[in-house]
């Protein structure tokens, strides 16, 4: 019961995309730096609805799982602890569309990984919305 497969969607994640400065013609660098594509990997996990709290602690009151400073509007919830999601992971919620050798543009992505939080049977990711996506 820990991770019901009802409850899953299908999601893809990325690995942290690597940033690359470009350079001009001369070789000097232009001040801009360029996202280099992933290969994102489809996934089967929980998403929250909402953003959720931690339930009762003993107090009355709800604590928010991954804490107030976390920046996150919802949380991945899965059994697969060997998913190498980190902090600075992308994700899609919708099928990425990928050029002709399998990779997608990291600009694509509707969410980026802000936390991890790792439970002795349970994984959970706290994600943002990206901005414009």
């Amino acid at each position: 019961m820990r991770n019901l497969i009802r409850n899953n969607r299908t999601m893809w994640y990325a690995a942290s995309p690597s940033v690359t400065k470009e350079v001009d013609e001369n070789g000097d660098f232009t001040g801009n730096e360029v996202m280099e594509p992933t290969k994102p990997v489809e996934f089967h996990a929980n998403l929250s609805a909402t953003r959720g709290t931690q339930g009762f602690t003993g107090t009355g009151a709800d604590v928010d799982y991954f804490g107030a400073d976390v920046d996150y509007a919802l949380i991945i919830s899965t059994a697969q602890m060997d998913l190498p999601i980190n902090e600075h992971s992308l994700i899609w919620t919708e099928k990425p569309v990928l050029d002709e050798d399998g990779f997608a543009d990291p600009e694509t992505a509707q969410y980026a990984v802000t936390a991890v939080a790792r439970g002795i049977y349970h994984m959970k990711y706290a994600i943002k919305k990206l901005a414009g996506r």
